[in-house]
This record gives C-alpha cells, sequence and structure tokens, in this order.
C-alpha cells in the first residue's frame, strides 16, 4: 500500500522505510507490510498494513455425460481443468469408477478436485451404455430324400453389436412328417449376464 505521510508536532515529515513484508500464505491468511517512520531525533514509529487474504472459491464445470453402445467404450473421461478464483489449478485425483453394467445401464467415474485450503468437490463423468443390438442371419433351409435325414443342424454363432456370444437353447423340434413335408428346428438365442 501507499504509506501515509506522517508529521511530528512542529510539522516537520517524518522518514519512512520500504517496507517489510510478512510472507505470503500459500491459500488463506494474512500478509503484512510494515513501514518503519523515524522522526528527526531519530525515534522510529512502525505502521502496519494488514491484507486478509479469504478462502478460495471455486466453481465447478458441469457434470459430463455421454452415451455409449458397449461397456467397453466406457473408458475414463479427461478429467477438465478446474480453476481457483485467483487462477490456481486444482489438484486431482484418479477417478473412482462405478462397477460395471454387464449389459446395459450406466458407469460413472468420479473424480476429487481439491482446492488450496483443503476443500473438495467432486466431478462426475456418466455413461450410458445402450443396450445390445442383434442382427440374427437368415433362416436355414435345406431339402432331403428322407425325414431320418433331417438332423438337428449346427446353430450357427450369433455376436451381438459389442461383440460378445448370445447364448443358445438346444432346438425345438417339430414333428416328423410320416412320409414328406417339413420339419423345423427352432433355436432361440438369449443373452446371459456378462462382461
Amino acid at each position: 500500500p501507499t504509506a501515509p505521510t506522517v508529521l511530528d508536532n512542529c510539522g516537520r515529515t517524518l522518514t519512512v522505510s520500504a517496507p517489510v513484508v510478512s510472507a505470503t500464505p500459500a491459500c488463506a491468511g494474512t500478509k503484512t507490510y510494515t513501514y518503519t517512520y523515524t522522526s528527526c531525533s531519530g525515534t522510529t514509529y512502525p505502521w502496519v498494513y494488514t491484507y486478509t487474504i479469504s478462502a478460495p472459491t471455486v466453481t465447478m464445470p458441469a457434470n459430463g455425460a455421454s452415451t455409449v453402445a458397449c461397456p467397453a467404450l466406457a473408458v475414463a473421461p479427461t478429467a477438465p481443468t478446474v480453476l481457483d478464483n485467483c487462477g490456481r489449478t486444482l489438484t486431482v485425483s484418479a477417478p473412482v469408477i462405478s462397477a460395471a453394467p454387464t449389459c446395459t445401464g450406466t458407469q460413472t467415474y468420479t473424480y476429487t478436485y481439491t482446492s488450496c485450503s483443503g476443500t473438495t468437490y467432486p466431478w462426475v463423468y456418466t455413461y450410458t451404455i445402450s443396450a445390445p443390438t442383434v442382427t440374427m442371419p437368415a433362416a436355414g433351409a435345406s431339402t432331403v430324400a428322407c425325414p431320418a435325414l433331417a438332423v438337428a443342424p449346427t446353430a450357427p454363432t450369433v455376436m451381438d453389436n459389442c461383440g460378445r456370444t448370445l447364448t443358445v437353447s438346444a432346438p425345438v423340434v417339430s414333428a416328423a412328417p410320416t412320409c414328406t413335408g417339413i420339419q423345423t428346428y427352432t433355436y432361440t438365442y438369449f443373452f446371459r449376464a456378462w462382461k
């Protein structure tokens, strides 16, 4: 600060030293500037100016979110840089990751930011993992000469859009024709819990 002018009782201006400055607090606290005034007789007088530095304030960015097709795509996002009101960068922790859904659902990454005063602020990124989609192969067919040759075919392997193999049931077999006609083998594909 600008040191005030100080006069003695005779109107003479006292000389003033450069300030002695206390250490700057790392975050919040006080900082002083101490000036020493000296009269013509050599008597000294201190004058102290004190700054009280407030704890920082932080405005966190909005939480993040996105939708992905597969659990494997729910990877750790890049945590944003967060500054306090004085332009100091907050430290950020490694994310705390929620359990991955086995098929569809949400997964969160929670980061904790810490200001210089030790106050913590969470930031959460949420992935919404879509339900899987499946494209079934075309139904199969063939012609055989005899009912005994209409044996169970090998069911094809079917995967969802994330490359996970669906579970397939044993076939449901229609009644065999007595002489000629159609016999079907119906397989049912379904999702089973997986990771």
